[in-house]
């Protein structure tokens, strides 16, 4: 990330350069551990994130004829304005926030980007703004959804926003809540109980598809997932909206419980009218269960192939952070294991073995040549997703290990 000193330091802004995009940002922003709210925020760590996102906006803009993107809770603009400037054939950027300031400095960023003509500007809450773009002629081909927290409260208003074969991303950063620490809330805003466990950044992203399905389907609506990512404590999804009853109807038929057997570590899904009360695989009842929530595929395997053929352009590569670039290579081949839900790390299995741990690659090969269908995952940098089972697992690791 490059700084500029210019003529906004006697403001206590300073230019910098995000992608290919020129931001005004406070100074205290780029050196607080924790970014200060006032005068607008900007969040240096959700660089990663931003990045991804551009890659996933540029990949869904040739799908959609309405080719306008809103940002609900803007901030100064970060996400708004890269998609102005990066997302190629975009046509409208709104950005909206109700702090005033970030508005004006997001305003000044935009004629600093030459995009000011196809930006507009709104300062009103999220609920106002989408409610005022909620009916015909008037709704965003893409919106997205960044706030402090939890992005629960905004879903009615942003799906009755979007168009018919829209997208819709949102972010959660609630992450206690959805990683299992507080379960009880997460039953209250995601309308299913969160669990402790070492894959609980999937278990929170299937509570986040889980709820907005459900948010969806009583608007007459469906989702579907494209993308998902989970990078420090953000939690991501991007989901193309279907509106109508035949795509209501299908979704409770994606919904179920996760289950975690506190003996084995033996994890599986089941389908929202099963019930286990004991373990498929050692047959004990200590098991944990998380749900309702998503328990269909995570990513569209063809949205992601798109993906990084988007990244594949050199040019437009070497402008992304190596850590988003790393995030959608890895999720290509992880799209391909689209029934394998509930990954597992390699840590988790060497501490329940008490063995040395080998290398990620080396458990992908020993369970492919052994018949299993078996890759990494972008979730977690030592984890990987696979169709054997947990018992299955230790003993070709273990096995490994020995050689």
């Amino acid at each position: 990330m490059r700084v500029v000193i210019n003529q906004w330091a006697m403001e206590g802004i300073r230019e910098i350069v995000e992608g290919s995009t020129r931001l005004l940002v406070p100074e205290a922003s780029l050196v607080s551990d924790v970014p200060p709210k006032q005068p607008a925020f900007y969040n240096p760590a959700a660089r990663v994130s931003r990045d991804v996102s551009i890659v996933a906006y540029n990949a869904f803009i040739q799908q959609v004829d309405e080719k306008s993107f809103a940002d609900a809770l803007a901030g100064l603009g970060a996400r708004a304005l890269r998609v102005a400037v990066e997302v190629k054939g975009i046509d409208e950027v709104y950005i909206n926030d109700i702090n005033p300031v970030a508005i004006d400095i997001a305003k000044r960023a935009s004629i600093l980007n030459g995009v000011e003509h196809i930006c507009k500007f709104s300062i009103d809450t999220a609920y106002r703004f989408l409610a005022e773009h909620s009916t015909r002629g008037f709704r965003f081909g893409m919106i997205d959804l960044d706030p402090f927290g939890t992005p629960a409260p905004y879903v009615d208003c942003a799906l009755r926003a979007v168009v018919d074969g829209g997208l819709l991303s949102m972010t959660a950063t609630d992450t206690p809540i959805l990683y299992g620490i507080y379960p009880r809330i997460a039953m209250r805003r995601y309308h299913g109980r969160s669990m402790r466990c070492e894959y609980a950044n999937e278990i929170g992203l299937r509570l986040l598809l889980g709820m907005l399905s459900m948010v969806a389907s009583r608007l007459e609506m469906g989702i579907e997932p494209l993308f998902v990512q989970s990078t420090r404590h953000y939690m991501r999804v991007y989901a193309k909206i279907g509106v109508g009853s035949s795509n209501a109807d299908e979704m409770p038929s994606m919904l179920g419980y996760a289950y975690h057997c506190n003996s084995c570590s033996n994890r599986f899904t089941v389908d929202i009218d099963e019930y286990r009360e004991a373990c498929n695989l050692c047959n004990s009842k200590k098991m944990i269960r998380a749900g309702p929530l998503w328990i269909s595929r995570l990513m569209d395997e063809s949205f992601v192939a798109l993906m990084n053929s988007i990244i594949d352009d050199g040019a437009y590569a070497l402008n992304l952070d190596k850590q988003a670039v790393n995030i959608v290579r890895i999720a290509k081949e992880e799209s391909m294991l689209v029934d394998e839900a509930l990954y597992y790390t390699v840590d988790e299995v060497t501490s329940m073995l008490k063995i040395r741990p080998p290398s990620t690659t080396s458990i992908l090969d020993t369970l492919r040549s052994n018949g299993f269908k078996a890759s990494r995952t972008a979730l977690s940098l030592r984890g990987f997703r696979t169709d054997a089972n947990i018992r299955d697992i230790c003993s070709l690791v273990r096995a490994l290990v020995d050689q």
